[in-house]
């Protein structure tokens, strides 16, 4: 791997070229994504809030001893 590394340059029409190329989430997917990202970030916050409670009740119960 001898070849130098090319200096990265941003110019506005580089940035639109890219852009051309991406390929977009259509309507549909982007709300079946996003609602993924909503239940699972809604389960997690669950869980975690019934280990809170769960080492907390555990920690009382040792300082009650």
């Amino acid at each position: 791997m001898s070849k130098e590394k090319k200096e990265a340059v941003y110019s506005p029409a580089g940035i639109f070229r890219e852009l051309r190329k991406v390929q977009w989430p259509r309507f549909g997917e982007l709300m079946s994504s996003s609602g993924l990202v909503i239940g699972f970030t809604l389960l997690f916050g669950l869980y975690f809030f019934i280990c809170e409670l769960a080492a907390s009740s555990l920690v009382s119960w040792i300082v009650s001893l």
